[in-house]
């Protein structure tokens, strides 16, 4: 076992290293019990001059000889010890990183570098420099490798399938943030049309969850889901979806107003260049307007996860004088190349044998589930169909699920009926060769820490295809997709 501190890193440095042997870490903020004897490595990483980028690996005395990277969320800036506890207890040698960004938005105005680390350079990086570290530590190299990240760890899990095919066996992309700088143009779009720029807000809080409890009965008279539920399984019937809605909670609620449905209806079918007509990214599904992200969280005074207008604009921009047409261009041409990760051609990740598990929720209004599909239907283009595409990357649209785990459908999902993580699917996928034919869904009542399901359905993968019958607005134009 080689001392760590002697191990030689290009552009990093081990700044820390701890044992854990008394089964509890504390942080600023939490205190985590029950751990094995770990120990603990802190890293920084400077690859150019302008980069600030802090790591942490995690290695259990325990170690089963599987490394995971995990994934952070938002704009990141810490690293996320609530996951590193969580594989540490079961035995993975696990790696977290703050993505660059610790020093605060500030550090992101005009500065590539920060970009370029919150994009996907941090990630790459964490992930290279684990691999040494623990191959030094233990004295072998990993049997098998994998990432898993939601949000913006989707965004990271996305980046390492696309630009770095060869650092992860499997990866779990949870409601992923990958179309990044068009999505937080989507939250600006909505935040524009739903507060007035002295101020007024469309909606109250009691009117917000009218329209989510009309959307429930407007899609349950239409046949979606099952009878009793209390929330929305696909928010989408045809192209005409938005308009029958609307006209449904209008014969419901005759109060609200024309300027009310207006905005209503403008966030339902998303940000379109007002020049082109081209469609920037798709709008927020029908039945999630209560949850995080939604109508209220719109109309709060900033526009939610604001920061890279900061970044490209500077840190006096309030986002009310966007021009969605030449703005967009100058945001996109900036930021795009970094935070995206558009990339439909997999190829390389394909041929090394890896595999991807996607998934999204149908009431997320934080990143909407159908820029997620319109991603898989461009791989299956690109890469020679669904046939292809399903024998290494699947995708699950989770019914009901918001953001988070505190929305009315599924807030739980696992690999089986007896509920094993879904981590468990992508190992067998990965180690056996047992393809996940679905995934279980679930709703528990996490408040009142009850650990049966109201309810639980299999949700099989999306297909791909013609005979697959899905309608509803595209995400991006293909002139968004850089």
């Amino acid at each position: 076992m080689q001392n760590i501190e002697l191990i030689q890193l290009q552009n990093s440095s081990i700044t820390e290293v701890k044992t854990i042997e008394n089964g509890i870490f504390k942080d600023k903020n939490c205190t985590y019990g029950d751990l094995p004897k770990i120990c603990r490595v802190v890293i920084e990483s400077k690859p150019s001059k302008d980069s600030l980028i802090i790591s942490e690996l995690w290695l259990p005395e325990n170690w089963n000889g599987i490394f995971v990277g995990l994934g952070n969320g938002g704009m990141a800036g810490t690293v996320c010890y609530d996951v590193l506890t969580q594989y540490a207890r079961l035995g993975y040698a696990a790696a977290n990183t703050d993505m660059g960004t610790s020093r605060g938005v500030k550090s992101g105005i005009d500065n590539p570098d920060v970009w370029k680390d919150f994009g996907w350079r941090a990630t790459h990086i964490m992930t290279e420099v684990s691999k040494t570290i623990l191959r030094a530590y233990y004295g072998k190299k990993e049997a098998y490798s994998y990432f898993i990240g939601a949000s913006t760890g989707g965004q990271q899990a996305h980046s390492e399938a696309q630009r770095f095919p060869e650092d992860y066996d499997g990866i779990i992309s949870g409601v992923p943030a990958n179309n990044r700088v068009f999505l937080h143009t989507y939250f600006l779009w909505n935040h524009n049309h739903l507060r007035t720029k002295d101020g007024k807000v469309m909606f109250s809080a009691e009117e917000v969850n009218l329209i989510t409890d009309c959307a429930v009965k407007f899609f349950n008279a239409n046949g979606d889901g099952e009878p009793g539920d209390n929330f929305i399984t696909f928010p989408y019937i045809d192209e005409f979806t938005v308009d029958n809605f609307l006209s449904f909670l209008k014969s419901k609620h005759p109060e609200f107003t024309a300027e009310q449905l207006n905005s209503l209806d403008a966030v339902y079918r998303g940000p379109v260049n007002p020049k082109t007509k081209k469609q920037i990214y798709n709008g927020m599904p029908i039945g999630s307007e209560i949850y995080p992200c939604g109508i209220l969280s719109c109309q709060s005074l900033k526009s939610p996860e604001f920061y890279p207008f900061i970044w490209a604009f500077g840190e006096n921009y309030n986002g009310y004088d966007f021009d969605f047409a030449e703005d967009l261009d100058r945001i996109s041409e900036r930021l795009s190349c970094e935070l995206n990760a558009n990339n439909a051609d997999l190829t390389d990740f394909y041929n090394r044998g890896g595999k991807l598990i996607v998934y999204s929720g149908s009431a997320d209004p934080c990143v909407p589930f159908p820029d997620s599909v319109g991603y898989y239907n461009r791989v299956c283009e690109k890469m020679g169909g669904y046939d292809k595409v399903k024998s290494f990357f699947k995708f699950f649209i989770i019914p009901g699920k918001d953001h988070n785990i505190g929305g009315k459908g599924a807030n739980a999902t696992w690999s089986d009926e007896e509920r094993n993580d879904i981590f468990c699917a992508l190992r067998d996928w990965c180690e056996k060769g047992k393809e996940p034919e679905y995934l279980v869904a679930g709703h528990i009542k996490i408040k009142e820490n009850d650990t049966n399901p109201e309810f639980v359905r299999k949700v099989y993968p999306y297909r791909a295809d013609k005979e697959n019958g899905v309608s509803f607005p595209k995400s991006c134009d293909e002139g968004y997709l850089n």
